[in-house]
């Protein structure tokens, strides 16, 4: 490291004082006595610049070779990085796996003593405080009110303690984990929910445990992004977190869980060379990150099926495990095809009774197939021999997949201000407050045909609406003029009327709670193609049944139409199987007596 010319002499000639001479011609010459002239003090400023930068190269020269072995050397760093990663996040993760266990053991202790305490006729007061949400009705009490009283007309669902229990038999008894992992669609967000939907009950009736997406980003829900957060997971909407406590078939994980129990531990490999892979940067938690890298990840290390097309399939459940099973329901299919292969036109008015044989309730299941992508709703893809399976699949996503408390208090506010304004302006005529709802669909939409004008919406619906009377408009049309023709007939309202009732609600839940008040109305207009309006429609057929409105028995629902036209107007006064297009409109199929057989599920699955 010394340049060979240097007269300088080397660090291992210098004496304790820190300067030294020889000549070097005389290896037996004696030291000369230090001087201190100025010309001695140049020296041994210079000798110490010298010893200085020797020693600093030195250290370069060691460091450096230190570096070269414990850092570019690539084994050795991921060696060192899984050992690291072991040891903060693994042990963290068995912690979080200890005290989910716990909670969800003290949910189902919970569960089993509040049984008990009703089965031995215990009052209200002594059961359990709910852990989440109220399962049976809906308490606003935390959420900035209305009083349980007026709360209480949301509710269109039902806690079935039995149906918690109740556990597909596929997969009963494979001991390992499988999971289910899925994307969102890239849709609005009701096409969004719709495939959600599906997604849970196929976890369900798979056995699997359902890996939820972590929060993003969705299209449409990114409003004032400055201002509030605009990234979502599904437990922002729902109570997911709860619905995998509530069923004792059903576990639910998040995607982190997910990454850190199979992926970190190298369980995922390679799909076509068989290494392990990880995830893009080691990430695992990826709630507010771009999920894109992370799909494709996945795509690379899991099963999955794209040539699922529900155009030309059914994910169909037999009522029993094994292949033979598979193989019978496959038969039902072939003996279709074998004759008349069945037409929606079939079943107009002629619903299949709940409980009929299942290659009877096939054949309206399959009437006039053709879908696209995932854009299906759960009860028109997804098809279970055992009936009794199958309405338990439909009260699940009634009871269990609504929108959280936050959101259904916030409606019930809204709806609660909306009876009143009603209430003063006929006291006498309308005591109860009753009000009549749209939903007029304008923005992207890309069925031109229902862009209608507001002249003709009223000429469309003006002989069911009460002249004069208070009609909620859900819409995502911004600007008032548009709807001034309705204006002129009726006390026309919007949600921003209501900045009170939702003060400190994300304005990304505004959709979601226009549909629960639009639900609300006495009747209702929507418009035909939109999913946003197709789950109106839906709610409004629960409330139909818990309320045993006219028709519920056959699904009818007498006060609910479309505004588009006069061949989709009266849809809803008839009984309509499914058919294609399925996300156009909800299909009474998904409401009609699905509490029936509660009590033969519950045979079943004891026997």
């Amino acid at each position: 490291m010394v340049d060979a010319n240097t007269t300088t002499p080397p660090p291992s000639s210098l004496g304790s004082s820190g300067t030294s001479s020889t000549n070097p011609s005389n290896k037996h010459a004696k030291p000369k006595p230090l001087t201190r002239g100025p010309n001695a003090q140049r020296s041994n400023a210079s000798s110490q610049t010298y010893i200085l930068f020797v020693l600093t190269c030195v250290f370069v020269t060691m460091t450096g070779n230190f570096l070269h072995h414990r850092i570019a050397d690539p084994h050795s760093l991921h060696r060192r990085s899984m050992d690291a990663f072991k040891k903060h996040h693994l042990e963290g993760h068995n912690e979080l796996a200890k005290k989910l266990e716990k909670e969800k053991q003290e949910q189902k202790e919970a569960a089993a003593s509040k049984l008990l305490m009703v089965s031995n006729g215990t009052t209200a007061k002594a059961l359990p405080p709910p852990i989440g949400h109220d399962l049976a009705g809906l308490s606003c009490t935390d959420h900035g009110g209305p009083s349980d009283e007026l709360a209480a007309e949301m509710v269109y669902w039902e806690d079935i303690p039995s149906d918690s229990n109740f556990k597909s038999p596929i997969g009963a008894n494979d001991k390992t984990n499988k999971y289910l992992t899925f994307e969102p669609d890239g849709g609005g967000f009701n096409n969004i929910r719709m495939s959600m939907e599906t997604i849970v009950v196929m976890a369900h009736a798979m056995g699997r445990i359902l890996v939820m997406p972590p929060a993003q980003n969705h299209y449409l829900l990114r409003k004032d992004r400055d201002k509030q957060r605009t990234h979502f997971s599904f437990n922002d909407f729902y109570h997911m977190e709860q619905v995998g406590f509530e069923h004792a078939g059903l576990e639910i994980i998040t995607m982190e869980e997910f990454l850190l129990k199979e992926a970190m531990t190298g369980n995922l490999k390679d799909k076509e060379t068989g290494k392990v892979m990880f995830p893009p940067y080691n990430r695992t938690d990826w709630n507010g990150q771009d999920p894109k890298e992370l799909k494709e990840y996945l795509r690379n290390v899991t099963l999955t099926p794209l040539n699922w097309a529900p155009g030309s399939c059914l994910a169909a459940f037999p009522s029993d495990d094994g292949p033979e099973h598979f193989e019978e329901l496959n038969g039902f299919m072939h003996e279709l095809k074998q004759g008349q292969f069945p037409k929606s036109q079939d079943f107009v008015d002629n619903p299949v009774p709940v409980d009929a044989p299942p290659i009877e309730r096939l054949k309206e299941a399959v009437a006039g197939q053709m879908r696209v992508r995932m854009l299906t709703h759960f009860y028109a893809f997804l098809f279970f021999e055992d009936w009794r399976q199958d309405l338990w699949s439909k009260r699940f996503v009634r009871d269990h997949l609504r929108y959280s408390d936050e959101i259904q208090c916030a409606a019930a506010r809204v709806v609660a201000a909306l009876r009143e304004r009603a209430r003063k302006r006929d006291p006498e005529g309308n005591p109860n407050g009753e009000f009549d709802s749209m939903h007029i669909r304008r923005g992207d939409f890309q069925y031109k045909e229902t862009q209608i004008t507001s002249d003709e919406i009223y000429q469309n619906s003006k002989d069911e609406l009460k002249e004069g009377g208070t009609v909620f408009v859900a819409t995502d049309h911004v600007g008032k003029p548009f709807f001034k023709p309705l204006a002129d007939h009726y006390d026309l309202v919007f949600l921003k009327d209501f900045a009170k009732e939702l003060e400190g609600v994300n304005t990304n839940y505004f959709g979601m709670v226009d549909q629960l008040v639009a639900s609300r109305g006495r009747v209702f207009f929507g418009c035909y193609h939109s999913t946003f309006t197709g789950f109106i429609v839906r709610m409004r057929g629960y409330h139909s049944v818990r309320d045993k409105s006219q028709g519920y028995e056959s699904g009818l629902l007498f006060n609910t139409y479309y505004y588009t036209g006069s061949k989709e107007k009266n849809l809803y006064q008839h009984y309509g199987p499914l058919m294609s297009p399925y996300y156009s409109r909800e299909f009474p199929i998904a409401w009609r007596n699905i509490d029936y057989g509660i009590d033969e599920l519950v045979s079943a699955a004891t026997s």
